[in-house]
């Protein structure tokens, strides 16, 4: 249908027409006095007077504009239904396709599973004829094992009295051992004692020929050290005059040098205030061609209100060209169209006029952008 409508559209368009005549002649109510005449281009003309005593059979039928959009309207709605009714028919054959794979999946499933249970039941009664069996040897070998541990317990009685006569007799020969290590211990206590008491007598010679020296030595270190107190006062007395005089030499000089430092720091304050205001003005300059530029560039978008004002931060490189630009702490009345018409100005606003001097040059500039 909508093949036919998309390869015939004109004769669709003058079929309908032709109903939509047919219908309406059907429905109206014929005026006996009054004819409406249509103009090749659709509009209606002045009614004309038909004489009363005419013919009914020669007064002219009433005729009736069609509208077109209406018309296309209609056409476009039994479109849009046609191709609704083929998308469910898609639809539906989809859905219809997958439950039979669905269902195949879940037949062949089925069957596989029922084979799988068939061998598990296969399997389970090798299982149980295999336990069977074993069961019956391990009760044989149970019974073997049985009568050979009442065995090993007979033998394992006679193994423990042996040994309790062996270990009876270990004993009593580590007892007669110990004695023997004892008696030996005690001597050799007593010869490392009279060593000790040798050692002891030798050390006490030793400390008291140390004491000796150390008595004398110390005599003699008290003779050089009041010889040597002597000479240090006679040199302290030299080196206290020489302090005071190359102290008051020294406090001259630094008195002379902090007021020469006081002098050049004032001098460099000075210039540092003057370097600072040139380079405050520089960098005013410098933000406000900066601000020029992006206004020259600025595209008022419609509806934006002069109060709307938002703070843009800019990242650029030393030669102007931007890396990005971020719009921050805008009021309530910078609308998103302005927020972007702001970005947009920037960037057509690049290159940016480059710093005056080098150290006023900031990767990152922040200022308040106003329309």
């Amino acid at each position: 249908m909508i093949g036919f409508i998309r390869r015939h559209p004109l004769s669709v368009l003058l079929a309908l027409v032709l109903h939509v005549a047919i219908v309406s002649l059907v429905a109206i109510q014929w005026d006996d006095s009054v004819v409406i005449r249509m103009s090749s281009d659709g509009d209606q003309h002045s009614p004309q007077n038909i004489p009363v005593d005419m013919p009914k059979e020669s007064q002219p039928m009433k005729t009736f504009t069609v509208n077109a959009g209406a018309v296309q309207a209609e056409l476009q709605r039994l479109q849009d239904e046609e191709q609704a009714r083929l998308e469910e028919r898609q639809r539906l054959q989809a859905m219809t396709a997958q439950e039979k794979k669905r269902l195949k999946e879940l037949q062949q499933r089925q069957k596989e599973e029922a084979a799988k249970a068939d061998q598990a039941r296969k399997q389970t009664e090798q299982e149980r004829q295999k336990t069977a069996e074993a069961k019956k040897r391990a009760e044989e070998e149970k019974a073997r094992a049985d009568k050979a541990r009442k065995e090993a317990v007979l033998a394992q009685k006679k193994q423990e009295e042996a040994k309790k006569q062996a270990e009876l007799a270990e004993k009593k020969r580590e007892e007669a051992k110990k004695q023997t290590e004892l008696a030996e211990k005690k001597r050799e206590e007593a010869k490392q004692q009279a060593l000790l008491e040798e050692k002891k007598r030798e050390e006490a010679k030793k400390q008291a020929d140390l004491a000796e020296k150390k008595r004398l030595a110390e005599e003699q270190k008290k003779r050089e050290l009041e010889k040597e107190l002597a000479r240090k006062a006679e040199e302290k007395k030299a080196l206290e005059k020489a302090t005071a005089e190359a102290k008051l030499k020294k406090e001259q000089e630094m008195a002379a040098a902090a007021l020469q430092r006081q002098l050049e720091e004032e001098a460099a304050q000075r210039r540092a205030e003057q370097r600072r205001q040139q380079l405050a003005s520089l960098k005013e300059s410098y933000i406000s061609a900066i601000m020029a530029k992006v206004k020259n560039n600025w595209r008022t978008p419609a509806k934006i209100s002069p109060d709307a004002q938002c703070d843009l931060r800019i990242t650029q490189t030393i030669e102007g060209n931007i890396t990005s630009v971020k719009v921050l702490n805008c009021n309530a009345d910078a609308t998103p169209q302005f927020r972007v018409a702001a970005e947009q100005a920037v960037y057509r606003a690049e290159p940016l006029p480059k710093a005056p001097e080098k150290e006023l040059f900031e990767k990152q500039i922040t200022f308040q952008f106003k329309p």
